[in-house]
């Protein structure tokens, strides 16, 4: 981190499955100590994870409201599995669809008197924010940004899922000749879309996940066929960050989390207190890295 006095206008979060909830724990004690405040946003840049809950935040909640939501829901009545999405997967490429996403966002959306089916265009009129998502279309394997600008009349639930479909647990999004799927293969930290929008580096928050997966992660006898895709699409991943030119953007966190399983993602659904320590990591993980020399601490 390096010391400037400008004010946050742009917010960039990497995919990491479950560390999201850890992006929102920085985020969360970042703005309670006063790096950032989104009325001063512009605009939020996220890939996989990192959409999902940037435009959780991009929703302008309370924290007190975001808490209770976060924590408390039984994700677990959306995350459900069983033998039926066994037959799911081989069926249609994945065990969730779109309206898994739906369901996460519907009570936020109604709550802030949005439907579900706005677009990027009108949520954009509608907050001022102008979110950016990424995505893979597989079929030539090329890194599709979704705004208001390039895709103003698709509905911002359909782009975040793009964004997040990770092979196997989501379906991928078909649309005319396009495949879609989770962009972290080609674009996990989109710090450099986001300057070349025209953002100050000064002006920048990022929040990324370290490291994605170990490279000497093995795939064994006791391995799922979900890690052995895990571990193929997080070392892709790993290879795309260590290719990344190094951009300094002045306030930025990287925080550790274990790699991700099948075990993480249904043991986070259902487990409150897990949640709670994902959170944890980042809130601790922002201390440790802007207050450990401050009277704030």
């Amino acid at each position: 981190m390096e010391n400037t006095d400008k004010k946050i206008k742009h917010i960039v979060l990497s995919g990491g499955g479950v560390a999201g909830f850890s992006f929102y724990g920085a985020l969360r004690e970042s703005n309670k100590r006063g790096l950032w405040s989104i009325d001063d946003i512009k605009s939020i840049f996220g890939t996989s994870a990192g959409a999902l809950f940037g435009l959780i935040i991009a929703l302008k909640y309370d924290w007190t409201v975001l808490d209770d939501y976060i924590i408390k829901r039984p994700w677990q009545q959306i995350f459900n599995f069983n033998i039926q999405n066994i037959f799911t997967v081989f069926n249609s490429r994945g065990i969730y669809d779109v309206k898994t996403i739906e369901e996460i966002f519907l009570p936020l959306f109604n709550g802030k008197d949005m439907s579900i089916n706005i677009t990027m265009k009108e949520f954009y009129e509608n907050t001022g924010i102008d979110m950016h998502f990424f995505a893979v279309n597989i079929n030539n394997f090329t890194p599709i940004q979704f705004s208001y600008k390039t895709h103003p009349d698709w509905r911002i639930i359909d782009a975040v899922y793009c964004s997040c479909c990770l092979p196997v647990l989501f379906q991928p999004y078909l649309n005319e000749d396009k495949c879609y799927t989770d962009g972290g293969m080609v674009c996990n930290y989109p710090v450099n879309y986001c300057i070349d929008n025209g953002a100050d580096p000064e002006e920048i928050f990022g929040l990324c996940r370290k490291p994605i997966i170990r490279l000497n992660y093995h795939v064994t006898n006791d391995s799922t066929l979900f890690d052995y895709v895990l571990n193929i699409f997080y070392k892709t991943i790993e290879r795309v960050l260590n290719n990344r030119v190094p951009i300094n953007i002045y306030r930025e966190i990287f925080i550790d989390c274990p790699p991700l399983s099948i075990s993480d993602i249904f043991n986070t659904s259902s487990k409150i207190e897990e949640r709670l320590r994902l959170i944890q990591i980042g809130t601790d993980s922002y201390i440790n890295e802007f207050c450990v020399d401050s009277e704030e601490k």
